[in-house]
This record gives C-alpha cells, sequence and structure tokens, in this order.
C-alpha cells in the first residue's frame, strides 16, 4: 500500500520555506469565533461543570478578590496569574469522558441539524463525536465497508478520500466533473455516474457538497439523481458538509438525508472547522442510520479514543448559535472570492467563480507565463519565484488528464493576506517569460518578521 504524505501538507511546508503567501491548505489566518474560543477555555479552566457555568459569569472583581489583590498591584497581574484564581482542584473535563461524544455536543448537534434541516437525528443513536471530519470519514471507510468494496467518488475531490479508501482497501470508482465555462459551473455526466453506480461490487457514493476543489454545489435535482441510484442499486450515501454555509449567488446547501428513501442510507460527515474558523480544533460527528452507529462508534473508540473535551464544550456553544450567525457567513467569503477571482483573471488565469466553499479551480494554461508548464511546474514556479503557493490540480484526479491545467487557491485567508497575494502576482506573471530569467524580489508574507 502506497499512502504518503498529502501533497496538500507539503504545499504548506513549501511556502512556510519560501516565505510565500499560503493559499493552498483550507486554514484561515483569522481569530476563530469567539464564543467558541471562550467556552474552551472555561471548561479548561473550570475543570468540573459547576465551576465552568461560574466562570462563564465571573467578573474581574471577583477574580482579584480570589487571588487577594487590591489597588496597584492587581493591574500588574498577568492574565495567566489572574486566572488562575479561577481553577478548582478538582477535574473532570481535562479527562477521559464518552468516547461517542459528551451528551450536551450532541444534543446540541441534533438541535442544529432540526433547526436548519427541519430533521432531529437521536443523539443516542444517531450521533457519534469524532476527530474532525477526516476522522469521521475514515471511521465510516472502515466499518460500513469491506475491503474490495467500490465506492463511487466524484473527481476532482480532496485527496483524503481515495487515499483513506486504499488505507481500508477499498476501491474508489471515479466519475468525472467538468467545467462548463459558458454556463458557469462544473456538471456531472449522468451517464457515467449511473453505470459507475450499477456495478456490483460499488457500495457507496461519496458525495461533498459544497465541493473540494471546485466549489459545485449540487442542486435539488443533481441530489434527487443521486439518491434515485442510492435506492436502486441499494448503495449508502456519505456526505461530506463542512462547507454548508459557504455558499453564494442564491446557491443553497440542501440536506441529503431529507430526500425520499435516504434517511436510512445516508452517512453525514460534518464538523466546526470551517464553521468555526477551527480548522485544528479537531470537533465534528457523523450522523449515521441507527443500525451503523455501534459500528462506528466501535472503530472511532479504537481508533482515537475521543475528542478533546473542552473543545467539546466550545463546540456546543458554537452550535448554540443563533441561525442568523450561520446565515451570515457566507457574505464574508463572497467578498473575498470576488477579490481574488479579479485577481487571477487579471493576469490571465480562467476561472469559473465557484457557487460554493472557498476554493479557486483556475485553468493556468491561459496564464503566459505557466502556459507550457505541468500543474506541479506551475505550483513550484508560483511557490519558489512569485511568492505564492497553490495545490496542483491533477492532486484531485484519480484518473484521466482533467486535472492538468488547473491551480486550485483557497480564499480562506485574511483580505489583506490574499491583498498581498494578487499584489505578487501581477508582479510575477505580469512579464514575458523572455524576461523571466531571475527571482522575482518579493517582500516577507503577511504576519512573517521583515
Amino acid at each position: 500500500m502506497d499512502v504518503n504524505e498529502t501533497l496538500i501538507r507539503r504545499m504548506t511546508r513549501l511556502a512556510i520555506e519560501h516565505g510565500a503567501v499560503n493559499l493552498s491548505q483550507g486554514f484561515t489566518d483569522e481569530a476563530p469565533v469567539y464564543d467558541l474560543v471562550w467556552s474552551g477555555i472555561a471548561a479548561m479552566l473550570g475543570g468540573t461543570e459547576a465551576r465552568r457555568r461560574e466562570i462563564e459569569s465571573m467578573t474581574l472583581r471577583e477574580l482579584l478578590a480570589a487571588r487577594g489583590a487590591t489597588g496597584g498591584e492587581a493591574l500588574d497581574l498577568t492574565l495567566k496569574d489572574l486566572l488562575a484564581a479561577a481553577r478548582t482542584p478538582r477535574d473532570q473535563f481535562n479527562q477521559y469522558s464518552f468516547p461517542f461524544g459528551l451528551p450536551e455536543l450532541r444534543r446540541a448537534i441534533a438541535d442544529y441539524t432540526e433547526r436548519l434541516y427541519g430533521r432531529r437525528p437521536d443523539p443516542e443513536e444517531e450521533i457519534t463525536v469524532v476527530l474532525g471530519a477526516s476522522e469521521g470519514m475514515a471511521a465510516a471507510f472502515c466499518a460500513l465497508f469491506e475491503p474490495g468494496d467500490g465506492v463511487v467518488v466524484m473527481q476532482p475531490c480532496h485527496e483524503l478520500y481515495p487515499s483513506q479508501a486504499a488505507i481500508f482497501g477499498l476501491v474508489p470508482r471515479f466519475v468525472t466533473l467538468r467545467e462548463d465555462r459558458e454556463a458557469g459551473t462544473w456538471r456531472l455526466d449522468r451517464d457515467e455516474v449511473r453505470t459507475a453506480a450499477a456495478d456490483p461490487a460499488v457500495k457507496a457514493m461519496v458525495v461533498n457538497t459544497p465541493q473540494n476543489p471546485t466549489g459545485k454545489v449540487l442542486d435539488a435535482d443533481e441530489l434527487s439523481f443521486i439518491a434515485e441510484l442510492c435506492r436502486t442499486h441499494d448503495l449508502l450515501a456519505i456526505t461530506d458538509e463542512i462547507y454548508e454555509h459557504i455558499v453564494f449567488d442564491g446557491h443553497r446547501h440542501l440536506f441529503l438525508p431529507g430526500f425520499e428513501g435516504m434517511a436510512e442510507r445516508t452517512v453525514v460527515v460534518n464538523s466546526i472547522s470551517k464553521t468555526g474558523r477551527a480548522t485544528g480544533w479537531r470537533i465534528g460527528w457523523v450522523l449515521t442510520p441507527a443500525r451503523y452507529t455501534a459500528q462506528l462508534r466501535a472503530v472511532h473508540d479504537n481508533l482515537v479514543v475521543q475528542a478533546p473535551t473542552p473543545l467539546q464544550k466550545g463546540a456546543v456553544a458554537l452550535l448554540d448559535l443563533d441561525r442568523t450567525f450561520f446565515g451570515g457567513i457566507a457574505e464574508d467569503y463572497r467578498r473575498k472570492r470576488d477579490l481574488l477571482v479579479g485577481g487571477l483573471r487579471e493576469v490571465g488565469f480562467t476561472v469559473t467563480p465557484p457557487e460554493g466553499a472557498y476554493y479557486l479551480f483556475a485553468d493556468f494554461r491561459t496564464v503566459p507565463a505557466l502556459a507550457e508548464m505541468s500543474p506541479t511546474e506551475a505550483a513550484m514556479h508560483l511557490v519558489e519565484r512569485v511568492g505564492v503557493a497553490t495545490v496542483p490540480g491533477d492532486n484531485f484526479y484519480g484518473t484521466g488528464d482533467d486535472g492538468s491545467r488547473y491551480l486550485r487557491f483557497a480564499f480562506c485567508r485574511s483580505t489583506e493576506t490574499l491583498g498581498a497575494a494578487v499584489e505578487r502576482l501581477r508582479a510575477g506573471l505580469c512579464r514575458t517569460i523572455a524576461n523571466d530569467d531571475t527571482t522575482t524580489p518579493r517582500g516577507p508574507a503577511p504576519g512573517r518578521a521583515r
């Protein structure tokens, strides 16, 4: 079995090495949602539920009194010393807890799902808290299928789908989304999907919407088609929904379990990573029909035991936020999308603006300085000589050569960072190849010391 470090992680390392603006890996450089962070801190410090609740409303006066600090002395206390007064000698939240998730987080996930999609999964029988969506997908592959089983994967796709399938001996059956520039979208060849789904070895379809890397948002007609195939051929659908709130231009994320006959045959993988701007927290969940839950929980328990308890407490606070918070997430990303689309087009890239998620899958063959390069050569040229890190497009394909003209750019970074990337692209690519014989001078990446 040949499984290596993901290319996306490698491009991040190269970005650091070359002082490049990192538009390769899908994580932001902006602070996570404060309610999420504060609730996690309160759980870490409080250690018990009673003390956590006290900390949530504790005043500075009370902390100073507990510390025994008065007058000018109080102003010289470090924040570390001040918050030490909030701790108690007893602790539960920094220790082992329920392997399949805190009851209050599972209830919060159920409430959240019901508010958004009108269906409430059973917290006891249908929800498992996992260590991020990546572990959730791996646990589903391991628990629900046997080596040799086929899974339909829509390419281009995140590289973890085929690599995780390989780890567990599953066989990806790739079907291809293709860019329709005139219509401004990516289209699925339905005959190709029908053929793949009809293979007796195929047991599941992986569905990612909004999609990484194209930004495709599957509409009601497309999801109805997928649901029909799953019912006809007795397939499970495994949906990756981590970009559910990032949709643009009137598009809407739809919940596949809500389609006819799909509640009993859909496994939903989700996480707080993108919604809470906290990709490093690794708090996710899997919604399973009840008959599959015990198998998935057993695999999860043996793989990782549990997600961190204090961070689960933080996730409760995030998911309990008002629906207006979730409805407002996309607008900031839309502005960033438009900034980067404009910058890429200015230097010659051809881009179909994504309908959702926060990636641009851009054709670099229309950029004179890159036109004759392979995706890897183009990505290396950008990171080494222009100072912008991307991901080669062929990394997102398992078959064919459709990826040979694309690079993936992530626009989840701050507006300042994206603006710096656009300036570097202008400086580095608005030159002729004949003049491209020296490394482009550039300053430090945003946030790096001069």
